[in-house]
């Protein structure tokens, strides 16, 4: 019997009832629990077992039966070979109630299961305007994409309905570019962020490199044809902007910002918003707000209207970034690392308002401090609902009530998800 004869005799039949927070279909048989890649709720599908996984077991579609009704065909055709988007099988309301129900669950797990989570805010594709390419050198062309699912392969990419327009038709340019470039290796990564004054590249070869001259000039060259506003190369020193032609600008508020090079962004203009417009709402009459894990001030300075704000930032060329637009008295910045050394409760005293938006890894210091400050309002911003549910349950430990959290969808077809939670100290 060979391999194929197997595998279908250890296939059997499933009905999705769920999607996974990894973006997978669950299945439940006999007591098992499956986890199917692209499958949606309401497929029935013939399925065979693949490798265990810490709550249940893998398995891959054999064949689709009967589709459920939140299945739709896919805009992208690298779609189930490229890594970069797990949902594009699913219908817009079905992808809206799963990252709500990804929130909810994680809430779940830290016993916060009655907390208001309201419906999901989508974001549309096309808007992302930052994104990290892998690119490898072959012997007769240039990969350029992202990794294949679960895997270190580079899928060579022609389309992505995900990202900006500008930064796809980007694409077939820098193949011929990292061809040319000696000094980048076999193996690179390229950022690309579109601002509002051009788009912004960082180089970063596999192998730290120094960049020869020849290979500056052709970077020069390169800007100058398409018209860039910056192109930096990833430095054993640092990131060094190797071709300035303008700055790369960024409106947060009424400001316009010069952020460094690989500078923290929210991944969309729209998604940004409508973080910020969340928060707006939530606010009542603060006298002085803390921004923490401030980046370079996407919050800050628009609060910094509405009230006296005081940025937090680990990173010094970040910090720096606010200094140097923060044009009015409202607005400071200071350099503090939060997970090593996080605002105690005494210093957290000045503050009515605290916001905070940490990486993914969450702001358990953070949050552990201010479960035992005086702050009387908490929005916690987050791209990891398990992260943001620990840190939540600490806050709500230490004397908090959730009042709502709002799922913003700005990873359109990915897992991902960001929310936006509200919290008020219980006076009473």
């Amino acid at each position: 019997m060979n391999k194929t004869q197997t595998n279908k005799s250890k296939s059997f039949e499933v009905t999705i009832t769920d999607i996974g927070a990894q973006g997978d279909g669950i299945a439940n048989r006999l007591g098992k629990r499956y986890y199917i890649p692209y499958s949606a709720p309401g497929d029935q599908l013939l399925v065979s077992p693949g490798a265990e996984r810490k709550e249940g077991r893998s398995a891959k579609i054999e064949t689709i039966i009967t589709g459920g009704n939140d299945r739709v065909a896919p805009r992208c055709g690298h779609f189930q070979i490229c890594g970069g988007c797990a949902l594009q099988h699913l219908s817009i309301s079905a992808i809206s109630r799963s990252k709500r129900d990804f929130i909810v669950t994680a809430l779940a797990r830290r016993g916060l299961s009655d907390v208001v989570v309201l419906d999901t805010i989508n974001i549309a594709a096309g808007s992302r305007r930052r994104v990290r390419f892998a690119a490898k050198k072959l012997a007769r062309r240039v990969l350029l994409g992202f990794r294949a699912p679960r895997g270190r392969n580079i899928i060579d990419i022609q389309e992505c309905p995900a990202v900006r327009p500008s930064i796809i038709a980007l694409v077939e340019p820098l193949r011929v570019l990292v061809r040319k470039l000696e000094s980048l290796g076999n193996a690179a990564s390229i950022s690309i962020t579109e601002s509002e004054s051009g788009l912004d590249i960082l180089l970063q070869p596999e192998r730290p490199a120094e960049l020869t001259l020849p290979d500056r000039e052709k970077i020069a060259q390169f800007a100058n044809f398409n018209d860039l506003a910056r192109i930096a190369w990833d430095d054993p020193r640092g990131p060094e902007p190797v071709s300035q032609r303008r700055e790369p600008l960024f409106r947060f508020g009424t400001s316009r910002i010069r952020p460094p090079v690989g500078a923290f962004l929210q991944p969309s203009v729209e998604g940004e918003r409508a973080i910020l417009d969340a928060i707006v709402k939530a606010l009542r009459e603060p006298r002085q707000i803390a921004d923490l894990y401030a980046g370079c001030g996407t919050l800050s300075f628009p609060l910094s209207s509405i009230a006296p704000t005081h940025a937090f930032e680990g990173d010094g060329a970040m910090v720096a970034t606010i200094r140097r637009g923060a044009t009015r008295n409202e607005l400071t910045a200071n350099e503090r690392d939060l997970d090593k050394m996080p605002l105690t409760p005494r210093e957290l005293t000045p503050f009515d308002t605290v916001v905070f938006d940490p990486p993914r890894a969450g702001a358990k210091s953070q949050a552990a401090m201010l479960a035992e400050s005086t702050v009387g309002c908490v929005i916690a911003v987050s791209c990891n609902p398990a992260t943001l549910a620990r840190d939540l349950r600490l806050l709500v430990d230490g004397g908090y009530e959730i009042e709502s959290v709002l799922p913003v969808d700005q990873f359109p077809w990915s897992p991902h998800v960001e929310a936006v939670a509200i919290l008020r100290r219980n006076t009473m």
